[in-house]
């Protein structure tokens, strides 16, 4: 899992999706308001449960989150990967295949 210890090209991909959801992902409108709902859900059922219950429930949002943190940190990844392949692609093609240096 990607945290601020990351070095290499970890650290990059970190780094990028934290400036993505700073720039772009908290800013969405369409983003903000899908989380509404799941927010004032997960308020209400916490306000009807017990202490020891709050917890597990606390516990199950953060272990359901870092499995969707892992989905982000997965999709950025091979989409960088796929993105650098599409990059060599498109300057084979623009400058011919003996200008490319690799």
């Amino acid at each position: 899992m990607l945290d601020y210890h990351c070095t290499g090209i970890q650290k990059f991909i970190f780094d990028r999706l934290c400036q993505i959801d700073e720039e772009i992902v908290d800013p969405d409108p369409e983003y903000k308001k899908l989380g509404e709902r799941p927010e004032e859900l997960l308020k209400q059922v916490a306000a009807k449960l017990s202490p020891e219950d709050n917890e597990l429930l606390k516990e199950y949002d953060e272990v359901w989150f870092e499995q969707v943190l892992r989905r982000e940190e997965l999709t950025y990844s091979q989409g960088l990967m796929d993105g650098m392949l599409l990059g060599y692609w498109v300057a084979m093609v623009g400058n011919g295949m003996e200008k490319i240096k690799v």
